[in-house]
């Protein structure tokens, strides 16, 4: 509930996780508010927002603040979902949706090339495709196929086993293809999604071990240059 301060106290925290936790899984969230200024940040927690806002009618019409507020959510939710509505048709899927794009390196205006990062590389027990790989972006929305180290090269041996993640601000799809992980989260055992990107076929693979080292890294952006289809995997 809007209880615990001026701050609203430990409100965003908690329905962030929930959000986070129940994306994907069919459970639906309410929550009792009864501050204005907390109904916007529980509409929209983790771009997505909980499922209901709760109040007590007398506190709402006493309080056309929070009235206000919640009739400005309520429309927002619903432009939102037609908007979405839209682009399912479009795509014709409601669904994780793979379009194919091209990376290229980008240069921060007044930065420098490559910048040092915790880079972790994703060592996992069962042995991948060259074709396979690991879904990794920055944004939980929006990750790229990032391809195992099976391929070989005059360089360095071939790693089957072994997917070259980034930095460790970086997201991960986990194994149950819905839920997300930082990179600098991941554990032992824990299960990530393998996708294929010859067959489309998918699978949950444990985490053997995280190998983190200092590496330079440069920053890159994804650009679509195809309409996507709906799959079972996800990215850009």
């Amino acid at each position: 509930n809007g209880e615990g301060g001026e701050d609203g106290g430990w409100i965003m925290i908690p329905a962030e996780n929930l959000v986070s936790s129940c994306e994907n899984t069919g459970t639906r969230i309410a929550a009792v508010v009864d501050r204005a200024g907390d109904v916007g940040g529980l509409a929209r927690a983790l771009e997505l927002g909980i499922d209901a806002l709760c109040v007590d009618a007398a506190d709402a019409l006493e309080n056309e603040e929070l009235w206000d507020a919640l009739i400005d959510a309520k429309e927002e939710r619903r432009a939102a979902a037609d908007t979405a509505g839209a682009d399912d048709e479009t795509n014709g899927s409601d669904g994780p949706v793979i379009v194919q794009g091209t990376c290229k390196r980008v240069v921060p205006a007044g930065g420098k090339g490559a910048v040092l990062a915790d880079r972790v590389c994703i060592d996992m027990v069962r042995t991948l495709e060259p074709t396979e790989g690991c879904w990794i972006g920055s944004s939980a929305k929006v990750t790229a196929l990032v391809l195992s180290e099976a391929a070989r090269s005059s360089f360095v041996p071939s790693r089957p086993f072994r997917v070259n993640a980034g930095p460790v601000h970086s997201y991960v799809v986990m194994g149950d293809g819905a839920s997300t992980k930082y990179l600098s989260e991941l554990v032992a055992g824990d299960e990530v999604l393998v996708y294929d990107a010859a067959s489309g076929r998918e699978r949950p693979v444990a985490v053997g071990r995280l190998k983190v080292e200092v590496r330079p890294c440069v920053q890159v952006e994804m650009v679509a240059t195809q309409t996507g289809e709906g799959g079972a995997g996800r990215g850009q």
